[in-house]
């Protein structure tokens, strides 16, 4: 498959221009055929569709650890990023005077479950700061491990400017002091080559709505087989122990898999669309993928810059991720993020505020076109 075959396979809007993929990303034409087949499923067989919708999520749960390269046993499902992040930061279970280190410009769905079961564990959360122009360098993280350290939850790629965190060095040390890594991946994963198996961190966590581009309603969590036994469910129900059909007992034992960390009913259409949208992209190769994503950023950044904009550039000069942060400067044409936000909204062009300005993320399924109407809204 090539990236025009992925392009072609979103019907958005032709009079909108989606460059907030990094916020919500249209969905991909097969998780909508997807959704809408298991409606339609639902409303004419009812029960009778019990077993090949589970065999449905199963093939959706197979086909994110391909994504991913790790194993479908690692991998639960959950409705949203920040329930996948709860679980890891309530169910490793915390103690006082435990350390967890973590960004000064993390997301809330990745900070507030740490700050909660820091507090609730007195333990300390250790917000480190970031870098000039918003670098997360991963010095800054090892620099901040103590004796005390028990988990980093750090997002890979940062939502304000696509900050990239380096994480070689950072699994490798945390894995020699026996620290949890824990990542949010939501504005990665999709848009950039990812191996959980080769990298080795202990957890990540994301959702559907972004890269992945499906619709908003299925988070993940994928956890290291060998942590699987360490991590205490925080939501326990039936499926915690097996299935809905198994006798209930007094004394069960867990799932051996991280199906423990699914209590009950999954929201079974959002993870089939999911499913649907994660074939697409192997199908099309994640590498050729982000390589067009990329492409179109740069096209964006670089278009930015000869008008006077200031780009944000946590990263260096080169662009690793398609987010593009921006600001009016000295030259451009527009003075105020006020200004920018009117003329993109009047050209109907998707777009973020994020500090330290404007938010646009194109995907591979954007073109040339979508980048030259943002930059002549942003021109005059």
């Amino acid at each position: 498959m090539s990236v025009e075959t992925f392009r072609r396979a979103f019907a958005a809007d032709p009079g909108l221009v989606h460059l907030n993929n990094a916020g919500l990303s249209p969905a991909s034409l097969p998780a909508r055929d997807a959704a809408i087949r298991w409606a339609g499923r639902y409303a004419a067989e009812g029960v009778f569709c019990g077993g090949d919708y589970l065999r449905a999520v199963k093939a959706a749960r197979e086909s994110l650890a391909r994504l991913f390269d790790a194993d479908p046993g690692e991998i639960a499902f959950f409705p949203s990023t920040a329930g996948a992040v709860s679980q890891v930061a309530f169910g490793i279970g915390l103690r006082p005077g435990d350390e967890v280190v973590t960004w000064d410009q993390e997301y809330g769905s990745n900070l507030h479950p740490w700050r909660e079961a820091a507090a609730e564990a007195g333990a300390r959360l250790v917000v480190v700061p970031s870098g000039p122009d918003l670098a997360t360098p991963a010095e800054r993280i090892l620099d901040a491990l103590t004796p005390r350290t028990r988990a980093i939850g750090i997002s890979w790629v940062q939502y304000r400017a696509g900050s990239v965190t380096e994480l070689g060095p950072i699994v490798a040390e945390a894995r020699r002091r026996r620290i949890w890594t824990v990542l949010d991946v939501i504005q990665g994963v999709g848009a950039l080559p990812f191996s959980f198996r080769s990298l080795g961190v202990d957890a990540v966590c994301g959702g559907s709505h972004k890269w992945l581009a499906a619709p908003i309603g299925a988070g993940y969590l994928c956890l290291r087989a060998d942590r699987i036994g360490e991590l205490r469910p925080r939501a326990v129900g039936a499926h915690t122990y097996g299935t809905s059909e198994d006798i209930p007992k007094l004394d069960p034992s867990l799932r051996a898999d991280a199906r423990r960390f699914e209590p009950g009913s999954l929201p079974v259409l959002e993870i089939i669309a999911l499913g649907a949208s994660v074939d697409l992209l192997l199908e099309a190769g994640i590498a050729a993928v982000s390589a067009e994503a990329l492409r179109l950023s740069e096209l964006l950044a670089g278009g930015l810059r000869a008008l006077g904009y200031r780009v944000a550039a946590p990263n260096g000069p080169v662009q690793r991720t398609p987010i593009v942060t921006f600001a009016p400067g000295e030259g451009s044409p527009m003075k105020s993020i006020d200004a920018v936000a009117a003329a993109l909204t009047r050209r109907k062009v998707a777009f973020a505020i994020r500090d330290p300005g404007i938010r646009l993320s194109p995907h591979a399924h954007n073109g040339d076109g979508d980048i030259a109407r943002a930059l002549e809204a942003l021109g005059r």
